[in-house]
């Protein structure tokens, strides 16, 4: 009887822990993990985006998670050999959804953002996004808690200035500011 009762215990346990794990789905773990700052390179990104093209560029991308599957965050990208004066930074609303990060700009220029068939671990972002060319962009990020955003959130040295209806910001800075004038005229 006893012999029972301790197989009856250990499924019970065993049952109890797969309840536990399996109730913090994949996407929310995504968010958790996603939480933090991440650096690299988008391959092609400024080819579709700002109509540049070279590995002179470098985005940096904060998320802050909020809520169970997403939040709010800011990305800068700039060029490594003029960081201060030539740069974008735009703030986001992101969420993990069917296993896709979707990122919303503040500036409405740009089309949401789907990033998918992404590796992510603590240090390591690793994948693809589709930012409304329906392109396989490919984009590798590290892990850098010592980026310096306090150099590019005030937007000081902004040239063109920006905000949406809910107060986020967006600002481009000397090239990309007058790259910013260019696609804007081509537009109207």
């Amino acid at each position: 009887m006893k012999k029972i009762f301790n197989y009856i215990t250990v499924a019970i346990i065993a049952l109890t822990t797969a309840t536990v794990f399996t109730s913090c789905d994949e996407d929310e773990m995504e968010a958790w993990t996603l939480d933090g700052t991440w650096t690299g390179y988008v391959e092609t990104y400024y080819r579709d985006r700002w109509g540049w093209e070279g590995s002179q560029y470098r985005t940096a991308m904060y998320f802050d998670k909020r809520n169970t599957y997403g939040g709010t965050g800011y990305e800068v990208d700039y060029n490594v050999n003029s960081r201060y004066d030539d740069y974008y930074y735009s703030d986001f609303d992101w969420e993990v959804k069917n296993g896709e990060i979707i990122i919303y700009y503040a500036d409405a220029n740009w089309a949401p953002t789907y990033i998918y068939d992404y590796k992510l671990t603590s240090s390591y972002f690793d994948g693809y996004m589709d930012d409304g060319t329906h392109r396989d962009i490919r984009f590798r990020f590290n892990s850098d808690n010592s980026f310096r955003w306090s150099d590019y959130r005030r937007g000081y040295r902004a040239i063109t200035r920006g905000a949406s209806e809910d107060g986020k910001q967006w600002y481009a800075s000397g090239a990309f500011a007058k790259r910013l004038e260019e696609l804007r005229s081509v537009e109207r």
